[in-house]
């Protein structure tokens, strides 16, 4: 059964907009990430048919960007009438056995294709020849299509809990719904008529009831977008903000997530906090490895979700961002941690959120024609040196095919405009994985990177330890051996036969 393009929820949101127009010449902003499963690969036949069968869950995945007539509105996801699912599951190998660096080098070189706009923006790879009898899966979606939240809830639509493969009741053989000409317009033009400020309110009835709270938001909207642009801490140029081209690298780093909880020690800050510290004392070590001065901290983009509640199975963004400051030349790690939990404090208790937010929905009510000039006149100034996002997952073992899933590296894209580097991270049954992704010519050394994180890391939990407090000496009598001597050779014998006693 085909989902109409016509319902509202098919719309692509503003952020959605923002994350489709990011894409600029030769960035292309892919999402996605790279999971590693024991065992031999499955057989490629029961692969896609397994997948055709989890797809009657996830309808967005069948579906294309369809533009409006005349550009009034923003696309919709319409059915694609050319769906195929051999254009978008495919399958490769590495020559066994295929280390990890082979494998990373492969997911850089498919992150660095661009996904067809003419059908569903997703691709799904699997990798065979692993060594240790293991192989992956490579998946790749357009940032519109889902965000880091939704895409954790898609890959578990097609992993199990179990190694017994969930039965999916069939709905017998899709067929895709398409609108016509006409319809696109009329729904565009209806929308434009019962919902002027969709995204200023909750619904059209506050809206145009309540002028002066609509007037305010608008006013908050253009103050958001001044001190976004303006406002905060500056920006310091680094080697992370150069102009990049359309080639990946990627670097892997893997721990528990017990040894994360740990390097908090009685600090109070939150896991997502030690990943910001980690990523400090790592950057901090690849400045000194280059020999470059170090600036006094760096500003990383640090996504927040902010879905509500009865939205966890709705695809799309629902995010706000904030900027943090990572003090990279505070070589302590105690007062490094300290810093940037004070920091993001400050940061959720502040209108920054908000403000972020804002801008992301402004983009919802204007059309797409202005949607673009938005999005370029806030991509020109530097505010922000690198992503850093962190996305809770699973914390059970998940099964593909009876095969169980061992290791998840998350990929998050490059924002065009100058910024060469990104790290997302993830948790999974125990551990947490960082996906560092780097621009080929910019950010040449990201594995070292990775390991400069976990090097970081270690120095957090050895700061983390309670320090044993100091005691005075405690006096003791003297031991026998101590005392003076009375034999011919003491001072006191001495001093006896001086005097000729």
């Amino acid at each position: 059964m085909a989902e109409r393009a016509d319902k509202p929820n098919n719309r692509l949101s503003a952020s959605d907009m923002s994350s489709l127009l990011a894409e600029r010449g030769a960035v292309h902003v892919n999402v996605g990430g790279t999971i590693i499963v024991g065992g031999r690969a499955p057989d490629f036949d029961l692969l896609l048919a397994h997948i055709e069968r989890r797809l009657d869950l996830l309808p967005r995945y069948r579906q294309r960007i369809t533009e409006i007539p005349l550009g009034i509105k923003n696309p919709v996801w319409g059915d694609d009438p050319e769906f195929e699912l051999r254009r978008h599951v495919l399958r490769t190998g590495l020559p066994s056995p295929g280390s990890d660096a082979e494998l990373r080098e492969l997911v850089g070189r498919v992150m660095s294709e661009p996904l067809d706009m003419r059908h569903p923006l997703w691709k799904l790879y699997l990798v065979d020849g692993l060594s240790g009898g293991r192989h992956a899966l490579i998946s790749k979606s357009h940032h519109a299509l889902v965000d880091g939240v939704s895409a954790v809830d898609v890959g578990t639509v097609l992993l199990d809990v179990t190694p017994e493969v969930a039965e999916i009741p069939a709905k017998g053989r899709w067929s895709p719904s398409a609108l016509s000409r006409g319809e696109l317009l009329g729904g565009a033009a209806a929308e434009w008529v019962t919902q002027p400020l969709e995204a200023l309110g909750r619904g059209v009835r506050s809206a145009v009831t309540t002028p002066v709270r609509t007037a305010k938001r608008v006013t908050r909207t253009a103050e958001a977008a001044t001190s976004l642009a303006a406002g905060g801490p500056k920006c310091p140029p680094s080697f992370l903000n150069v102009e990049i081209g359309c080639d990946r690298l990627v670097g892997w780093m893997r721990t528990d997530l017990a040894q994360l909880k740990a390097a908090r020690g009685d600090s109070g800050a939150t896991v997502n906090d030690v990943i910001l510290a980690v990523a400090a004392g790592g950057l901090r070590r690849r400045f000194k490895a280059r020999r470059i001065k170090l600036p006094e901290y760096l500003i990383a983009l640090v996504p927040v979700s902010i879905r509500r509640p009865g939205e966890e199975d709705s695809l799309g963004n629902r995010i706000s961002t904030i900027f943090v400051r990572l003090p990279i030349r505070e070589r302590n790690p105690r007062k490094r941690l300290r810093l940037i939990r004070e920091e993001t404090v400050r940061l959720k208790n502040s209108p920054a959120v908000d403000a972020a937010s804002l801008m992301i929905q402004a983009t919802g009510w204007t059309p797409p024609t202005v949607n673009k000039l938005i999005s370029g006149a806030m991509s020109r100034p530097l505010v922000f040196n690198l992503v850093v996002s962190n996305v809770p997952g699973p914390q059970q073992p998940l099964y593909l095919l009876g095969r169980k899933l061992r290791e998840i590296y998350p990929y998050v894209p490059l924002s065009p405009q100058e910024h060469a580097l990104s790290v997302g991270a993830i948790s999974y049954d125990g551990g947490l994985y960082f996906g560092l992704v780097g621009d080929f010519d910019a950010m040449y050394d990201v594995e070292r990177l990775a390991a400069d994180m976990k090097e970081a890391l270690a120095e957090q939990l050895a700061a983390a330890k309670p320090r044993a407090k100091r005691r005075a000496p405690a006096k003791r009598k003297p031991a026998a051996k101590d005392k003076p001597k009375r034999g011919p050779g003491s001072k006191r014998t001495r001093r006896r036969m001086a005097r000729g006693g």
